[in-house]
């Protein structure tokens, strides 16, 4: 029952509740008081027996420490109603009784700081501490006092007083504090041993018994009763060694009174007579409540036995289930390596049954070869007491090969820590190791095929910007003529438009198969971030002021000097951006906005347009490979869809983002950042004069390229500088002519017939001819060249441009000299 209290005083219902504490306490303390004195009286014997001090301790002990000031008081209230019935002096009254009430503080408190909150007399512990305290050290204390204080205000001998006092109070602890004890408990005693025949039969007998010995007044037979007390107690435990102690103590106790029985033949007086009766019913107590306590304890050793056998069997029955089920070998063996246990899986899995590998070595179904491996790993990982994987060919009962995977591990004893054996879990992997295989094979066929594929994507490289290198060379030298007719000069002006638009589909190509292999490099150097955004609006200058869209750049005044980024890369990302959003916006305007975050080292960029905007659902098909919102915009506008694809590759290999915000039918927003560190003072580089634009006079250049058109363009470019141009048809052809008359520079294509370039410049270098040492520029159309490599001073690329032509040139031929210092291979 949940009881509260508060501050300063009581709730009504805890006063009620303290109020009918009190009552009880009153009424019980007093009512056995004066049948503990009145019923001797009537007989003119001494009080053999003081029931009421236990009945306060029983109470005190059967409630909570907050209701043990109410039951107090009601004893004293009990007691001084009993003392006042008997007519005791009000001085002898309240010594008495306030001696009596201090004897059940003590003796309750005493029992309650040893066996705490819960007393249960069936626990060993618990019936020893009630033993000791209420049926020994409480009372010596306080019924001395009582006793010695009676005998100094109503007189009598001192000595007999003492012990007739303190055995009345013992037996009346003994006794009654039991049995209401015993009743409190009473259904978790019954749901824990219910009532038998057997054990209402022996308390019925033992009251027969103890009836007939106390009937009669001829025979000393008290030796009969303790025997049938200890059978209750055996047979009931602790209820029935409480009932047989207060129904002995009752019978004894009444027929003596009468002058009947064994104690009744005795010639000491009354006072003599309760002294024996006190001393037979506290040896007769004293055994029988201890053998009920320990039997009670022995059946719940006994029944706890029962249930932790029947657990381990439960136990044993679950892992032996497991064991025998599982699919995987479980094996334990000794210290040695002996089988001791082997699961029935290992018939499935090696083809053996488990008693052909009790008693046997585990190492025998390993195949000889990994047999020694196997025991070396298993001898290192078993002092660590690791688990780690081992895995090993088998040899199958039949003769076939598999493959096993076996995490053993070391069993030590729990109390010596002594190694007692190994445990070991052993797994048949052959299929996991053949799909290994497989995964081997197809991951060498991928890269074969990767390889196949940057073959080819090299072949095609070549065979589309060999003869487009032709195609815009001689376009753009024919657009250059002044003679031309108007209709001739568009319809060049066409042709130039779709090479540039054929070259621009390659490139994308040719990026992206870098991109995802991984082999795009970035190259940073200081860059004018401003000047960069300047020059790529530039480039879209003609086709906005045809459309007449306002181009505008904004936040270009904020931005550092230099930044160290790869300029070249992110001049294609915004030439990528501004494209688009040039081709997809017909009225408004196209701006780009720029930002530098100097904490976080990184550039902000976004192209803004006021076109037709993207879908929330479509948002993601913009970066992907190949994809576009709409199939028919590539009819419209042209386009391989890799261009974002391409620009999100870019940005993440420059350490950075790239997404979009738009609002369907009000233009979209493509913003992206790098990073981009701040340009330290000491790295750099003071910029270099511009490239002349013609190429020294006099000088001559030897051109090796397997390709007739792309020999006579670069002729044409180069004579019209005032070069005088050799040509040679292959590799072999170059290293001959190379050989015979030195030269200003040679430009060497990669990839030719019999010999190639980077062979042909090899042998140009090592034979030690007159151009053993005069530069030599790559020339190549080969989509995985990723440098002109050594033996090569620069490298022109496949379409070329005449600027960029003469450019490589007048550049490898400024670093000749240094070239020249070099010692020979």
């Amino acid at each position: 029952m949940a009881e509260t209290t508060t501050a300063p005083g009581w709730k009504g219902g805890d006063l009620l509740k303290d109020a009918a504490y009190v009552v009880v306490g009153a009424l019980g303390y007093a009512v056995l008081a004066y049948l503990c004195v009145e019923f001797p009286s009537a007989y003119g014997q001494v009080t053999p027996i003081w029931l009421s001090n236990g009945f306060g301790v029983a109470a005190l002990l059967s409630s909570r420490g907050r209701h043990w000031p109410a039951l107090l008081l009601g004893c004293l209230a009990g007691g001084l109603s009993a003392g006042a019935h008997v007519g005791d002096p009000l001085v002898v009254n309240i010594v008495l009784v306030g001696c009596n009430v201090l004897q059940i503080f003590v003796c309750a408190w005493g029992v309650r700081r040893f066996a705490g909150d819960e007393v249960d007399l069936g626990q060993p512990r618990d019936m020893i501490a009630f033993a000791l305290v209420c049926g020994l050290l409480g009372p010596l204390m306080t019924s001395a006092v009582a006793a010695s204080l009676h005998t100094a205000m109503r007189g009598g001998d001192l000595l007999t007083n003492i012990a007739t006092w303190t055995l009345g109070d013992i037996l009346g602890m003994m006794t009654i504090t039991p049995c209401m004890l015993a009743l409190v408990r009473a259904p978790d005693y019954l749901r824990q041993r219910p009532l038998s025949i057997s054990g209402v039969a022996s308390l019925a007998l033992l009251l027969a018994v103890t009836i007939a010995v106390f009937a009669q007044s001829r025979y000393p037979l008290l030796f009969i009763v303790p025997p049938m007390m200890l059978l209750v107690a055996w047979r009931l435990e602790v209820l029935g060694a409480a009932l047989s102690a207060t129904l002995v103590a009752a019978v004894a106790v009444l027929f003596t009174l009468a002058g009947h029985g064994p104690i009744a033949l005795m010639q000491h007086g009354s006072q003599g007579q309760a002294i024996v009766l006190q001393l037979f019913l506290a040896v007769a107590i004293f055994v029988s409540l201890p053998v009920a306590s320990i039997e009670r304890r022995r059946r719940q050793m006994l029944r706890n036995m029962t249930e932790a056998n029947a657990c381990v069997a439960r136990s044993e029955a679950r892992y032996r289930l497991l064991a025998e089920t599982a699919q995987d070998m479980i094996i334990h063996s000794d210290i040695h390596g002996v089988v001791q246990y082997a699961s029935p899986a290992c018939l499935a899995v090696t083809g053996y049954a488990p008693e052909e590998l009790v008693g046997r070595e585990g190492m025998r179904v390993v195949h000889p070869d990994d047999m020694a491996r196997v025991r070396a790993a298993v001898e290192a990982q078993l002092p660590a007491r690791t688990q780690n994987r081992i895995e090993y060919r088998a040899v199958r009962k039949d003769g076939g090969e598999i493959w096993l995977e076996s995490r053993p591990a070391l069993l030590r004893d729990p109390v010596t820590g002594r190694a007692t054996g190994i445990i070991d879990i052993v797994r048949d992997v052959t299929e996991q190791k053949a799909m290994e295989c497989q995964l081997r094979q197809a991951r060498a066929a991928a890269e074969t095929a990767a390889a196949v594929k940057g073959e080819f994507l090299a072949n095609m490289s070549h065979e589309l910007r060999t003869p487009l290198t032709s195609v815009l060379g001689f376009a753009r030298l024919v657009d250059d003529e002044p003679d031309l007719s108007p209709d001739a000069r568009r319809f060049i002006g066409r042709v130039l438009s779709g090479g540039k638009a054929l070259l621009t589909t390659i490139n994308d190509i040719l990026d992206f198969s870098k991109l995802e292999a991984g082999h795009l490099e970035l190259d940073p150097e200081p860059v004018a971030p401003a000047q960069l955004i300047e020059e790529a609006l530039e480039l879209f200058s003609l086709e906005a002021q045809a459309k007449g869209l306002p181009l505008r750049a904004e936040g270009l005044a904020d931005l550092p000097a230099e930044l160290l980024i790869d300029g070249g890369r992110l001049r294609q990302v915004l030439l990528n951006l501004v494209g688009n959003a040039m081709k997809f916006t017909e009225t408004g305007a196209v701006t780009v906005e720029a930002r530098y975050d100097a904490a976080g080292q990184r550039l902000d960029l976004a192209v803004s347009d006021t076109g037709p905007g993207v879908a929330s659902d479509d948002v993601d098909l913009l970066f992907r490979r190949f994809s576009q919102v709409d199939g028919g915009l590539t009819r419209k506008h042209g386009g391989t869809g890799l261009g974002l694809a391409i620009c999100k590759g870019l940005v993440e290999a420059m350490g950075g983002e790239i997404g979009v915000t738009s609002v369907p039918g009000h233009g979209a927003r493509f913003h992206f950042h790098i990073a981009a560190p701040p340009v330290v003072e000491a790295e750099a580089e003071v910029a270099e004069p511009d490239e002349p634009s013609s190429l020294p006079p006099a000088c001559r250049v030897l051109v090796v390229d397997d390709n007739p058109a792309n020999r006579e363009l670069v002729h044409a470019i180069l004579t019209a500088m005032g070069a005088q141009v050799d040509e040679a048809v292959d590799g072999e052809a170059g290293v001959a002519a190379a050989t015979a008359a030195p030269f200003d520079a040679i430009l060497m294509d990669l990839r030719m017939p019999r010999l190639d370039g980077a062979q042909a410049a090899a042998r140009i270098r090592g034979e030690g001819g007159p151009n053993a040492r005069t530069p030599i520029i790559a020339f190549s159309a080969d989509a995985r060249s990723g440098g002109p490599g050594e033996v090569f001073d620069g490298a022109v690329s496949k379409p070329m441009t005449a600027a960029g032509l003469v450019g490589a040139l007048n550049a490898a031929m400024t670093s000749a000299p240094a070239r020249a210092l070099e010692p020979l291979a």
